[in-house]
């Protein structure tokens, strides 16, 4: 069997977008480098900086930029990450966060009435600026599979209600189209694409799983192993104070429907299977018929293997931990990311044993305890 296509799909989540560093950090060191990255928010950032350029310095493009927008940009020990991160979630609300966005001046605000500015309380022009000058945007994968690596942006747009995709595959990508794929409001403008307006695409799907299966892919003849790292929580306990409530509420409007999607994987991977097997049955006059040769083309699949990490739940979180931009809190979430995913590829051999033709589809689903240890999610 071929080498498989490697898929990387990178949810959006502010600063628990750290995590995702971690996770590419394990890849690139295990040798996987993804062929397809596909983001929403943070995600499609953290993709950017992935594909933006050679790939022998994407961790670098990664770090730089985390580095850039830590504040404390340093820690000063254990004892003191309460009190950081703390301090960084109020600096993000009232001074923002350096290289990425700054509060507007509250008489430019379009609060009530418009002023001829897109509403929002900051400013995201800084990240622009930084985006421009870490991702190479030519380098982005075009139309053959080999160019480099393909960019997948997940935006909503504001007028219609629906949600977009900028791919580098069909589209030259710019700052822009990063920035309209994490401009979450109110906090964030919407952001301008070819004369239309677009929001956060975690508005509508966080998890763009759907989108890597339905779209076309060069180099579909390929076996895909898809690594799909999730950043909130769709259980959890139940909330006793109205700051658990924001907070649950969050994790439940943002968490990924990743698991539904990978439940319809499974269906449609057996009814193809289905079709195949009685595809034998057939006598040959009836299989060569239109019809029937139309139907039996459903058949056809390539072996998928998804390799899914839900990022674990640190102590004392709040509703606010995706403006937690401390140095302290990245450096954790990062090791985190790092661990689950080494864990994970020692776990589930997907790079060393993929998925046959007959089994079709296989999903090795994880996270991680409060000891470290991965734990599989049924």
């Amino acid at each position: 069997m071929s080498r498989a296509m490697n898929i990387l799909l990178l949810q959006g989540g502010g600063a628990l977008g750290a995590y995702q560093v971690g996770v590419y950090e394990a890849l690139n060191r295990a040798g996987i480098r993804p062929d397809w990255v596909v983001g929403t928010s943070v995600g499609a950032l953290n993709g950017a900086l992935i594909a933006g350029g050679d790939t022998e310095h994407s961790l670098q493009r990664l770090e730089a930029f985390w580095e850039e927008i830590a504040q404390p940009g340093h820690s000063f020990g254990p004892q003191s990450d309460r009190m950081e991160s703390q301090a960084a979630r109020y600096m993000a609300l009232t001074r923002g966060v350096p290289n990425f966005f700054t509060p507007r001046r509250p008489w430019s605000i379009p609060l009530l009435h418009p002023n001829g500015t897109l509403p929002g309380f900051y400013d995201t022009s800084a990240l622009r600026a930084t985006l421009n000058r870490l991702v190479d945007f030519d380098a982005l994968g075009t139309r053959n599979f080999h160019d480099g690596i393909r960019l997948s942006v997940g935006a909503v747009n504001v007028g219609k209600g629906e949600l977009t995709y900028f791919d580098s595959h069909h589209h030259s990508l710019n700052a822009e189209h990063i920035m309209a794929s994490g401009a979450l409001p109110p906090g964030f403008p919407p952001v301008e694409v070819d004369g239309e307006l677009y929001w956060d695409g975690g508005l509508v799907s966080n998890t763009p799983l759907d989108y890597v299966l339905e779209e076309e892919q060069p180099g579909s003849n390929l076996p895909v192993n898809c690594y799909v790292v999730d950043l909130w929580h769709a259980a959890g306990p139940a909330p006793s104070t109205i700051m658990e409530a924001i907070n649950r509420e969050k994790d439940i409007q943002y968490a990924t429907r990743a698991g539904q999607n990978v439940h319809f994987l499974k269906r449609i991977h057996a009814l193809k299977a289905a079709i195949r097997t009685l595809s034998h049955h057939l006598p040959e006059e009836v299989r060569h018929t239109s019809q029937i040769s139309e139907i039996l083309k459903l058949g056809l699949q390539q072996p998928v293997n998804i390799v899914r990490l839900l990022a674990p739940v640190r102590e004392q979180e709040t509703a606010q931990k995706d403006i937690d931009f401390s140095w302290s809190s990245i450096v954790a979430r990062r090791q985190a990311g790092h661990d689950d995913m080494t864990q994970a590829l020692d776990i589930c051999p997907c790079h060393k044993d993929p998925v046959s033709d007959d089994i079709g589809a296989r999903v090795c689903s994880f996270r991680s305890n409060r000891d470290g240890q991965l734990v599989e999610e049924s």
